[in-house]
Order: structure tokens, then C-alpha cells, then sequence
């Protein structure tokens, strides 16, 4: 039996599109709207609403296990429907989903703190990510000389985005960087670094002048033990960021929006 698109699916799709970003063109506030609000004022998209076009494997293979998950562990009630099971594996999924997103959410604002305020990183102790914040911290002293830029608005050529970090580096390299979380596990033991991790942070260092020396993203596992990595893009910034303005061209062909 097939199982039809339901009210829940359709919601899922409506909030996927909701959640894109796009920023005022003169003042670089977060617009509280979808692309219908932003084309009323200009609004610039986000590099990650841009990139949503790509369709992050990363986001598919993690998808792909909530659901699988959701299936071992949902148990079938006697009478249940197709329907009425998927529905049932949807909720565990969705919830689930949600508590790693909130999760992965409350750590990039630990990050984000800490890096406003180095010194002051003790009157975070009592957090339930200290593990993942305790090895950041010590992968911050080990390589980070000083931050330059926290969560600032940047301009680019039709886009526009917070830019999370960008730091003068133990070996006087200016770098662009972003913290990503992911899961690992005794199969899946490396850390996976995707392409368009690269691409984003080039559509930020892009709009940075001067443009930073280099592109890093750091990872952080959400599980035990704890580990953090990191990786510097092999190519200059200015090859990622030519990548993005391509993929910005097919976004604005795509939604009929020139801004």
C-alpha cells in the first residue's frame, strides 16, 4: 500500500521553506518572513538559503537513519495502518530530529559566547555540553592566537549572512571558520567533511575584506568520547566563493529573484 502525502509531510515541506534566511539589503536585519516577504523590501538571501539547492548529503544520510531508527525502535500497534505507522515513525523522527537540532543549536551558541568572551568561558561549567565545550576550548588555545569577528552581518555581491568566526591563527594565518557537529560511531569513527561546508564559508570569506588567508571548519562530535577536529580547505578562499556566486546565478534563475 502506498503511503499518501500527509497533513504533517505537508507542514514539514512548509517550515523547510520557512526556515531559509534572507537579510534587509541596507540595515543587514534578519527579515521574519519567507522569499514572498523578501522580494516586498529587496531582501539579500543567506548563503545557506542558497546552498539549500544542493541538497546536503550529509542532511540525507542523517534523515535517512532517523527514519531508520524510527522503524526499529516505534513499535507496530495491532490494527495499525501503513498510514498510520508511518505516521507514528514520523513523530519518533521528528522529535528525535528536533532534540539533536536544539542540541547542536545550544553548542553553536556556547561557541559563540565563548568566542565573544574568551576569559570568560568558567561561568559555563554547569552546561550539559561541557565535554564538547571543555575540547573546544582546548582546541580554540591550541590554534586560535585571537579572535577578530563574532557573529557579524556581512555584505556580499547579492547575499548577505553572519559570518561565525573569523580569527588570527597560531601560525598568523587569517581564517574564516565554522563549528559543525556530527555524530560519530565505531563504523563511521572519521568525521565526514562536506563540500559545501567549504562553498559557505568561501561565500563568507568572500565578503570579508580583506578576504581571510584560509577557509576551516572545525568538528565536534555529539557523542562519547568526545573528539575535535578540524580541516583548512586545500584551495584559496576565492575558488569557493567563485563556486557560491555560480550557485547564487542558478538560485535567482531558479526563484525568479534578482536582488
Amino acid at each position: 500500500m502506498a503511503v499518501s502525502e500527509t497533513s504533517q509531510t505537508v507542514a514539514q515541506r512548509k517550515e523547510t521553506r520557512l526556515s531559509s534566511h534572507f537579510y534587509h539589503p541596507v540595515t543587514g536585519a534578519l527579515i521574519d518572513g519567507t522569499l514572498r516577504d523578501a522580494r516586498k523590501i529587496g531582501g539579500l538571501p543567506s548563503p545557506t538559503t542558497v546552498l539549500n539547492i544542493l541538497g546536503s548529503p550529509g542532511l540525507k544520510w542523517y534523515f535517512r537513519r532517523q527514519m531508520w531508527e524510527a522503524t526499529c525502535t516505534t513499535p507496530r500497534l495491532p490494527g495499525q495502518s501503513d498510514e498510520q505507522y508511518w505516521e507514528a515513525c514520523q513523530k519518533w523522527a521528528d522529535e528525535h530530529g528536533q532534540a539533536a537540532r536544539d542540541k547542536g543549536g545550544d553548542f553553536h551558541s556556547l561557541v559563540q559566547r565563548f568566542h565573544a568572551n574568551p576569559l570568560g568561558g568558567s561561568a559555563m561549567l554547569d552546561e550539559p555540553l561541557l565535554p564538547q565545550f571543555t575540547a573546544y576550548v582546548e582546541w580554540y588555545a591550541r590554534n586560535v592566537r585571537r579572535s577578530l569577528m563574532v557573529e557579524q552581518t556581512v555584505f556580499g555581491q547579492g547575499y548577505a549572512g553572519r559570518v561565525d568566526h573569523v580569527a588570527e591563527m597560531m601560525d598568523g594565518h587569517i581564517a574564516c571558520l565554522d563549528v559543525k557537529t556530527q555524530d560519530t560511531t565505531k563504523k563511521k569513527g572519521a568525521f565526514v567533511y562536506y563540500s559545501e561546508w567549504a562553498i559557505q564559508l568561501g561565500a563568507y570569506a568572500g565578503a570579508i575584506h580583506p578576504v581571510p588567508d584560509c577557509l576551516i571548519s572545525v568538528a565536534v562530535s555529539r557523542n562519547e568520547p568526545v573528539r575535535v577536529e578540524s580541516k583548512t580547505w586545500p584551495l584559496p578562499p576565492s575558488f569557493y566563493h567563485d563556486i557560491f556566486l555560480g550557485l547564487l546565478k542558478y538560485w535567482r534563475l531558479d526563484n525568479d529573484y534578482w536582488p
